[in-house]
This record gives structure tokens, sequence and C-alpha cells, in this order.
């Protein structure tokens, strides 16, 4: 059995998305593909659009087989971490052969080069790390313009935000020792534009649906997916400010100390933010004021995310112990029974689940960004596409 995973977000799924699928499969010549996907938060440390069995459901009905979620733990993180997630997952299930991401280069050659001297760098790579540091610029960046150094790359060779990711996937499956076969796809179009194109991003469409513009979601969805996101968005979304009244009466009442506590602040970051929280209102307003070339919008974004949270460093685990199965093909039970072999908990209700807490915690927040009752999230069947 050859099985391809796919590490994802979704939000939503869009046409980019079912091709990176497609040719995923074709090029590791899967009989399955297997999505781990993040659930009620994504990496930019704000609440996803879509709640994460409607994002399943499209998915599975536009080529996935199974869906799994990302913990909240690693969905939530900067890139080292929430690739560790998912590629763990996907190898403690013991079945996955081959490894596809979506990437600016196809040129696997280079990735590899560039994550083993990541995962060993020399006393050249350190120097030119420090240098960046010195220079005020943030660890990712200062980390890429040190390796296109030492490897000779032509300067922001390493800068898309795919290849990035790649990396950090590349350096997982070494860290792992994992034997999945890694298959990168190059990605085609506007995935940082705002505008809705062939291959639309996911922010251009999440703008669309918030604006009402269904003739350009419909043009950018797969049309298997576009009756799942009607229907998601009819039962109630939760729009990116929808926690940001929450996330100030957090503020308002933290003390330095336990802001202090959040995983991604140090070096003061924490004053900054608290400093910021007395003028700003809502959230976009505070991590503009908040954010310099060392502290980034994502790394500022994902603290605040854990301080709603109430996620400290210490909540956040070194690898996954479990994963919510969210939904399937009713043609992949087959693959259904060979990852139940692997003996890596799967569950489907997080209320049965102890290890689920922060999932829970994290479906509870989406709610009340959504404005819905707390509902049975907990207690959802994983969704079943025949």
């Amino acid at each position: 059995m050859r099985v391809c995973g796919v590490i994802a977000e979704y939000d939503p799924f869009h046409r980019g998305h079912e091709r990176h699928l497609q040719l995923a499969r074709k090029a590791a010549q899967a009989d399955y593909v297997l999505c781990v996907m993040s659930g009620s938060f994504t990496q930019r440390g704000l609440p996803a659009l879509l709640p994460p069995h409607a994002r399943a459901e499209m998915a599975l009905r536009c080529g996935a087989d199974a869906v799994v979620q990302l913990p909240y733990a690693f969905s939530v993180r900067e890139a080292e971490y929430f690739a560790l997630g998912g590629v763990s997952i996907l190898h403690r299930l013991g079945c996955v052969t081959h490894l596809s991401f979506g990437c600016e280069t196809a040129d696997l050659a280079m990735l590899r080069q560039a994550a083993a001297l990541l995962d060993a760098p020399d006393d050249s790579l350190t120097a030119a790390l420090q240098a960046g540091l010195c220079r005020g610029l943030s660890y990712a960046a200062a980390q890429g313009r040190a390796v296109e150094r030492r490897l000779s790359l032509p300067r922001g060779t390493l800068d898309a935000p795919n290849t990035a990711l790649g990396l950090s996937y590349l350096r997982a499956l070494r860290r792992l020792n994992s034997d999945m076969i890694p298959v990168p796809v190059l990605r085609e179009g506007a995935y940082r534009d705002a505008e809705l194109a062939a291959y639309p991003s996911a922010s251009a469409l999440r703008g669309a649906i918030l604006r009402g513009d269904w003739a350009g979601v419909a043009a950018g969805v797969p049309e298997n997916a576009l009756s799942v996101l009607r229907r998601a968005v009819m039962d109630g979304i939760c729009p990116p400010d929808g926690l940001d009244t929450a996330l100030r009466h957090v503020l308002l009442t933290a003390s330095r100390d336990q802001v202090a506590l959040w995983p991604g602040i140090s070096e003061g970051l924490e004053e900054r933010i608290l400093k910021a929280a007395e003028s700003e209102v809502s959230r976009e307003a505070l991590i503009s004021a908040v954010k310099t070339r060392r502290y980034t919008r994502g790394r500022i974004s994902r603290a605040l995310c854990h301080g709603l949270m109430g996620v400290t460093r210490r909540d956040l685990p070194e690898s996954p112990a479990c994963a919510r199965l969210l939904g399937f093909r009713d043609s992949a039970r087959p693959l259904l029974r060979q990852m139940a072999q692997s003996g890596f908990p799967l569950y489907s209700r997080p209320a049965r689940e102890p290890q689920a807490a922060l999932d829970i915690r994290a479906d509870d927040l989406w709610r009340l960004g959504a404005g819905l009752p707390r509902g049975d999230t907990c207690r959802r069947a994983p969704v079943i596409v025949p």
C-alpha cells in the first residue's frame, strides 16, 4: 500500500489544493492520500474561518481519502513545530510512504542540502546567522539569509513561505529518522495576493466569503466542495476579529508575569504588548503597534492566541500524543485498518480523550468567536463521504 501524506489548513479548500492532491497522488503513485489538517485555529494565530469538519469534508470530496486533525499544540506554532507535529503523526501511523508539500521550487536536492546544513550548522553559517540577528532581522529571516549565503544561492531563494515550510518538513523527516519520501509539488497561482485568480489564495477567498462575493468564491473553489462551503457559512463562521473583545479583556486583566509565560514571549515583548493594549482596541492594530523586524506579525499573533487560550510554554509538548479522525471516504476503510494497527492513538470524539483538552478548549473558543452556542462539537462523529 502506498500512502501519500499532506499537511495543510484548507481554510478554505480551493482549486490550488485540489491540484496539489491530484499531482501528489500521481507523483507518489499513491493508493490513498492522508491529510493532517489544523483544527479550530491556524498557524497564523487566528481562528479558522470555517470549522474543522467542514474543511475536512471539502478535502474529502476533492481528492483526500482521510483527514486527521493536527492538535492545537502544533497547529498554532512556528514552522519548525507545525511541521514536526504533522510529520510526527504521519510517521507514527506507520503506513505513510510519501510526504508531499507545495513549494515554490521543485529542486529537492537543494532543499535537502539546505535542511542538512540547518541541522548541522558550521561556523560560517552560525556567524552569518548572528550577524543577521544583530542587524535586527527575525530569526527566520536571518537563518534564511545565512543559508543562502553559505550555499551561494540567489537572494530570496528561501524566502517564499512554502519553501521555508518545506525545509521544516525535510528537517522533521531527518529528526524522526523517517523513511517517508518527500514529494515537492511546484505551486501555481497568486497565493500571496488578495485578488482572486485562477488559483486563488486562501486569504483572497476568505475575503470574498466575508464580502459575500459568491461569484468570486465559486470561481476559486472546486464544484464538489462549494455546497459544503455554503452550508458551513450558513451554519456560522468565525471572522478574524471575532475574538478581539475577548482578547482585549485578557490583556487588560493579565499581569506582566502572566504574559511572560505565553509561548513566543521573550526579551521584554510582554511589556510592549501590555503597553499597546492600553490604547489599541483591535487585534490587528495591537499587532501593528507591537511588531518590529525582530518581533514578526506571526510570532505576536501566535503569542496572543496562546494567551487567549490560557496556554503557557509548559502546556506545549514536544510531539503529539494522539490525533482526532475528522473524516474519511468510505472506500478508505483499508487505510483506516492500517492506521489502527500502528498503535498511535486516534480518537473521533474529544470528550472521551483526556489528552484532547486543548483542542476542546479551542473548539469552544472558536464557537464563541462565531457567536454560536457551545454545542456538541466534542461529541461529533467523523464525516464519512461515499
